[in-house]
């Protein structure tokens, strides 16, 4: 009986540990993220020499809004490789259902 339990743990101990591990993960962009979001939607550095306080404003209030509304890791994948930070937001206003 005592076998059987431990076997039973071992087969189950891996399966807990990695839903444990997969419930951890941040589903969410972290300020890093953010932060080479805004630039990338800006199309500019932040350590760039052509940066403007506008444009250093602008980025800044993009990562305000890619850490406080529920931007997700989708959206930053979609900015990141076709460069259409515009389009990209549209589609993801589209897909978690709100206009604008």
């Amino acid at each position: 009986m005592r076998a059987r339990s431990t076997l039973r743990l071992r087969l189950i101990a891996p399966t807990l540990l990695g839903a444990a591990l997969c419930a951890c993960e941040r589903k969410a962009p972290g300020p890093e993220e953010c932060q080479r979001f805004a630039e990338m939607a800006a199309r500019m550095s932040t350590d760039s020499p052509l940066l403007t306080l506008e444009l250093q404003a602008q980025i800044d209030e993009e990562t305000r809004q890619c850490l406080t509304k529920p931007y997700d890791r989708e959206l930053l994948s979609c900015v990141e490789t076709t460069h259409q930070a515009h389009g990209c937001l549209a589609s993801f206003r589209r897909r978690i259902g709100r206009s604008q």
